[in-house]
């Protein structure tokens, strides 16, 4: 099961900058025992960050599996305010919603409903992957694909997607046809990681099954994020199909 939380905040202050507080703020309100499984987790199964729409400030949070849902998205959407910084930052939620989607829905639209071969996304908060122990902080389709390959396959009881010859292929018939990117750092515990926000379009060649894992990955990154540091707010990513109008979502 995916789900999302979306909440809206009253505090003008908060901004991407504040993600990683809001973590604690996620590790505060859910049981102390499921904290630390999610501690010793190196592939999360939820992402979480905050983004300014419409002059309001929403807090996501974003789950992958059952359990996370039950263990995180049931007991936070019970919060009415929280503090974050030892109560330096006080802030209510004005209103709060979440929906839920099955992991087969996915599939089924994968078998179904052929894809768009053009796919554009947005980086909504600072997105970086690693590699030889450096940041890479601009959108290389392989490590896209790489890092949802991963996460998907880590969170699925349905399909196994660690497949070399499926990365070569989906890297290989995907290319970026328009960009407009800027580079943004994201400060974590004093250390400022470099990354980048923006849109791309991608193009999809090859096979028809090409595009459409392009789409089943890139959906799921919704929910997943993408790259590193996805629990603490980087690499929130959101796509939209050629054809599909802004506010379809």
């Amino acid at each position: 099961m995916y789900a999302e939380l979306k909440m809206e905040l009253d505090n003008e202050t908060l901004d991407y900058k504040q993600s990683s507080n809001l973590q604690g703020v996620i590790m505060e309100h859910i049981e102390e025992e499921y904290a630390e499984i999610l501690h010793q987790s190196n592939l999360k199964p939820y992402s979480q960050c905050v983004v300014k729409q419409d002059d309001k400030r929403i807090w996501y949070i974003r789950t992958v599996t059952q359990e996370a849902y039950k263990k995180m998205i049931i007991p936070l959407s019970q919060l009415n305010e929280f503090e974050i910084k030892n109560g330096q930052i006080h802030v209510n939620i004005v209103r709060r919603n979440f929906e839920t989607r099955a992991e087969n829905e996915l599939l089924k639209e994968f078998y179904e409903i052929p894809a768009n071969r053009f796919l554009n996304l947005t980086f909504q908060t600072p997105t970086a992957f690693k590699s030889n122990g450096k940041y890479v902080f601009y959108p290389d389709i392989r490590m896209i694909y790489q890092s949802l390959m991963m996460k998907y396959t880590a969170s699925s009881e349905e399909m196994d997607m660690i497949d070399e010859d499926t990365l070569e292929q989906l890297t290989q018939n995907s290319e970026i046809v328009r960009y407009h990117l800027r580079s943004m750092s994201f400060p974590l515990e004093g250390v400022n990681i470099p990354g980048f926000v923006g849109s791309i379009r991608l193009k999809i060649k090859g096979t028809g099954t090409m595009a459409r894992y392009a789409r089943m990955l890139m959906k799921y990154g919704q929910y997943s994020g993408v790259g590193i540091k996805t629990a603490m707010g980087m690499g929130a990513i959101r796509l939209m199909e050629q054809g599909e109008k802004k506010n379809d979502r």
